[in-house]
């Protein structure tokens, strides 16, 4: 299922970019057709993935297993709705419709906390904290249709504690743990930041999006200056730890760093710097590119064949992280140029996702076991 899914978001994440050009929907139908069908199901289901390592337990029963379709179901029935094929109203049971489905993962990640062995992993605690940020988002947009008055604040509160919230406390969470094992050098500091700097990444979540809500410019910088924080603190460990790993020509390692440095570019166009026409402008190209490419080119191998490391996962590592330096620079390109004012900004990232994506297929259906 992962790897399906891993696949479907991939689709999508070009899809998002690109065919807006060529099929004129609703922005807000590409929106959701990328970031409610195709991340939102992928990081639950990746979160379904970690949660049990994190607590040295048992995995997802069958139930909670199909949990990811539910949300992809809910995302596709949003989309619909966008795109003008259901009526407005119907927005109200697709949110709730995810929204349970949050509600259950919090649930079950709490439980399996509780019957952890020993203490859980504090990556675990910002999994909790982007699923309760993704609920907050979720009841928003249920709201938008019943009250209509409040469509605007209601509007940028959903879109940015989901961006900010959701999809960036679980990528910070899941990279701390990630890169050290892409680096496959120990980073002794990871659960100590993880642990500490889970408040300031929340607040700065909450402040971000209830300032854009409000349209408090100062409410909104304030939060990104926290999330600048830990991004500042997360990146220089890693150049201290991981040396020239972050800059190589090759390997997982440079696309994951692209990525937080996407982040914080998204963070700043979100803050009207530059010429962001949007809160994806510089998220999809900078951020959720490099992000789930670099991701996918560590955990395929795994999520394909589980157990232990032989020869075949290090032969897959090298031919899915080849030429991963450069396609980290194209991602970088895209995330930095709408900053210094270029609005079609776009090809460095696509032809960076498009090569990924033939070397990605390449192994899938010539290397795999």
């Amino acid at each position: 299922m992962l790897i399906l899914l891993l696949a479907v978001t991939l689709a999508l994440l070009f899809g998002g970019v690109a065919l807006p050009r060529l099929w004129l929907a609703p922005p807000a139908f590409w929106a959701h057709l990328t970031l409610a069908v195709g991340v939102m199901s992928l990081i639950t289901a990746a979160m379904q993935h970690f949660v049990p390592v994190l607590c040295r337990g048992r995995g997802a029963g069958p139930w909670m297993g199909r949990l990811p379709w539910l949300m992809l179901a809910a995302g596709a029935l949003a989309a619909a709705v966008l795109m003008g094929w259901l009526a407005w109203g119907w927005i109200v049971p697709a949110a709730m419709l995810a929204l349970t489905g949050c509600l259950l993962m919090i649930r079950w990640m709490i439980a399996a906390a509780r019957a952890a062995l020993g203490s859980p992993h504090p990556g675990l605690a910002w999994y909790v904290a982007a699923m309760a940020c993704l609920a907050a988002g979720l009841a928003a947009a249920a709201l938008i249709p019943l009250l209509p008055a409040w469509h605007g604040p209601l509007r940028a509160f959903h879109v940015h504690i989901n961006l900010y919230g959701f999809v960036a406390l679980t990528a910070l969470g899941t990279l701390q743990v990630l890169m050290p094992t892409v680096a496959n050098r120990p980073d002794p500091e990871a659960g100590r930041r993880l642990r500490h700097d889970l408040k300031w990444a929340l607040s700065g979540s909450i402040l971000l999006a209830c300032g854009q809500a409000a349209d408090q410019f100062w409410l909104a910088g304030a939060g990104a200056a926290l999330w600048g924080w830990v991004l500042v603190r997360m990146l220089r460990a890693w150049v201290r730890l991981f040396g020239g790993g972050v800059s190589a020509l090759h390997g997982n390692e440079p696309p994951l760093t692209a990525a937080a440095l996407g982040l914080a570019a998204a963070m700043l166009g979100s803050l009207g710097l530059g010429s962001s026409a949007g809160p994806l402008t510089i998220f999809l190209p900078g951020f959720l590119m490099p992000l789930v490419s670099g991701a996918a080119a560590q955990l395929a191998p795994v999520w394909l064949r589980p157990g232990p490391r032989e020869p075949w996962h290090d032969q897959s590592l090298c031919a899915l992280g080849r030429w991963g330096g450069v396609r980290a620079l194209l991602f970088v390109f895209a995330a930095g140029l709408p900053l210094a004012g270029y609005r079609c900004a776009d090809m460095p990232a696509l032809t960076a996702l498009v090569w990924f994506g033939a070397l990605f297929v390449l192994w899938l259906y010539r290397d795999r076991p």
